[in-house]
């Protein structure tokens, strides 16, 4: 506690109103993203879509997260930090509210590029503002990504709610959703960002390297976090289609169990702030990507509640802390290349972009259970590929310490 005051007493009055934003616009993001996909089977349903489409409005989101993540550092060398935020997480308010007034396909998909162009912004303005404020501090960081997951928490016990208050319960969801996110831009428009934009305009106008492109740590770290989006990005759509339509549970029990998810989720995050302590970010890749696999096994070939709540908290335990400890795994790279961020986001993204549509094709011919069969493919590939992390990492370890040995 004492860490997190003395914090918030040294950024200053007008940082501590941006950082009070950066919460709310986590949380608004965990909110109406999850949101989605707990409204996916009923709004479907109302607009009488197939699984292909549903699969191809959660992959052109991700699309537009990965537009966002790649574009988002060059706009405020034109328009400043503060409007190029503003502009771009205004997605998330205009595309929900999109959802609400026609279920034309097209139609649909914009709404959702917006809602993904949004996602996209709020991850990478967060991070950047919130990284500049704390200077090294990963503590204020820890706490800004937890309100995304509380965000997320609540999502579906709102869906539940709403369901139980109007006959079309996800458009009311949808209309809050849309609410929370309009509050969060007018609180945005007070914000003074003066102080958080000295690494807006110098470092871009420096020589760009793409030496990272040649670097095998950068690779082996893409491609692991590629597979892990293949199966983060698809649970998150269609965990609660995969509840319902396996006739386990009804539609308002599906929304409890995709809310115990997150909740592991979050439980593992703060967890694994402790384990990087004591593991390499090998060692635990390995572990989390074994996890991986053997729960979503578990889950595919479950047909009672217990062992598919056993299997959805077991996932989002492995799942947690994936995404932070590949990024660790790649060293300094980030660092030492200030682009390479912007081109990592965009090539894992790409496969949260494909795995969600070919769940919904397959879905569409043999069903849904079928269809989440096919990231089995994805988690076989991201053991693959930890192991040959852990490989590659020791064996360079072990080489240093020869030659330095040999010296």
């Amino acid at each position: 506690m004492q860490q997190k005051e003395s914090f918030f007493r040294s950024i200053g009055r007008d940082n501590r109103y941006i950082v009070g934003n950066l919460f709310y616009a986590y949380f608004a993001q965990g909110f109406a993203l999850i949101m989605l996909g707990a409204i996916l089977p009923v709004l479907k349903a109302d607009y009488a879509l197939d699984y292909q489409v549903g699969g191809m409005l959660l992959s052109v989101q991700s699309v537009g997260y990965a537009v966002a993540g790649l574009g988002a550092g060059f706009l405020p060398l034109y328009f400043g930090l503060k409007n190029s935020f503003i502009l771009l997480t205004s997605g998330v308010a205009i595309g929900m509210g999109m959802l609400l007034v026609s279920g034309n396909p097209v139609w649909l998909l914009i709404a959702m590029a917006l809602i993904g162009i949004s996602k996209g912004a709020v991850t990478n303005y967060n991070n950047q503002i919130m990284s500049d404020l704390a200077r090294g501090n990963a503590g204020p960081l820890n706490m800004l990504h937890a309100f995304f997951a509380i965000g997320a928490c609540i999502a579906p016990f709102a869906v539940l709610f709403c369901s139980k208050v109007d006959a079309s319960g996800w458009r009311l969801a949808a209309a809050i959703a849309t609410a929370a996110a309009v509050l969060g831009l007018l609180a945005m428009s007070r914000m003074k960002l003066d102080n958080t934009r000295a690494s807006g305009g110098k470092a871009e106008k420096s020589a760009v390297s793409f030496g990272f492109f040649w670097e095998k740590i950068f690779w082996v770290t893409v491609l692991i976090v590629f597979f892990y989006q293949c199966i983060e990005a698809s649970m998150m759509g269609w965990l609660t289609s995969f509840f319902v339509d396996s006739g386990v549970m009804t539609n308002d029990f599906a929304q409890v169990v995709t809310s115990a998810l997150w909740i592991a989720l979050l439980v593992g995050r703060f967890s694994c702030s402790g384990l990087a302590l004591r593991f390499r970010p090998y060692q635990m890749i390995v572990v989390m990507a074994a996890g991986q696999l053997g729960f979503l096994y578990l889950l595919i070939h479950s047909h009672s509640f217990a062992m598919m709540m056993v299997a959805t908290v077991g996932l989002g335990l492995r799942m947690s802390g994936m995404y932070v400890t590949s990024v660790s795994n790649a060293g300094d790279l980030f660092a030492r290349y200030p682009v390479c961020m912007g081109f990592f986001v965009l090539l894992t993204s790409m496969g949260a972009v494909v795995a969600p549509s070919a769940v919904g094709m397959v879905a569409n011919v043999a069903g849904m259970r079928t269809g989440l069969a096919v990231l089995l493919i994805a988690a076989v590939a991201l053991i693959v590929m930890a192991v040959y992390n852990a490989v590659m990492v020791c064996g360079r370890a072990v080489r240093k310490h020869a030659v330095k040995h040999h010296a």
